[in-house]
């Protein structure tokens, strides 16, 4: 995968400063502002990641997260965002009530503080997501962004200087500029 932003090329190959299974890259502003993107080299979703991932040893959750596991990385996590306290019913089926907690606690470490300022979802064209935190209430913000093949790329969006926000314009020029492109052929043979 690869993207364009503002003339600047992100491409999932690891050689961009990749850590681990994932790709990255880091633009630091003297603003004291910060843009991570990060290319997660499973796209199949932060649950399948979960169960996928031997070295955390989780893969029973597969069965906890039943049908989840088929989905889409968007719908994935959609269902941890939408899923609150609210939302798990003591005295329904168990196996739902298990899922719900799971889920919860999950979203409560995935997500952490960013939570507290809100989640947002979106859709552009060729694109939709979600934003977690408010650039008027938090210093980061991080962005889930999926292309319409499901393909996705996290972009973390900080500052350094307490009084320096990105502001909503800022992040929504960010997704608007935030384009899918095809790999040129010489480059395509080495993603793989």
């Amino acid at each position: 995968m690869s993207l364009r932003f503002h003339g600047i090329r992100v491409s999932s190959k690891r050689g961009l400063g990749g850590l681990g299974k994932v790709a990255s890259c880091n633009f630091k502003f003297d603003s004291g502002q910060n843009v991570t993107f990060i290319v997660p080299a499973n796209q199949g979703g932060l649950l399948t990641e979960i169960v996928q991932d031997d070295s955390l040893k989780m893969r029973d959750l597969q069965l906890v997260f039943g049908d989840l596991m088929t989905r889409s990385a968007y719908d994935q996590y959609g269902a941890l965002l939408n899923t609150t306290p609210r939302s798990i019913r003591a005295f329904g089926p168990r196996a739902e009530a298990v899922r719900g907690v799971t889920l919860l606690n999950i979203k409560a470490i995935a997500f952490g503080p960013g939570l507290e300022t809100g989640a947002f979802s979106f859709e552009l064209p060729g694109k939709r997501g979600f934003q977690i935190g408010d650039p008027q209430k938090s210093r980061r913000v991080d962005l889930k962004v999926f292309d319409s093949t499901g393909h996705h790329v996290e972009i973390l969006c900080g500052t350094t200087n307490g009084s320096v926000r990105f502001s909503q314009s800022e992040l929504n020029r960010i997704l608007t500029s935030l384009h899918t492109i095809t790999a040129p052929t010489h480059l395509a043979a080495l993603q793989n």
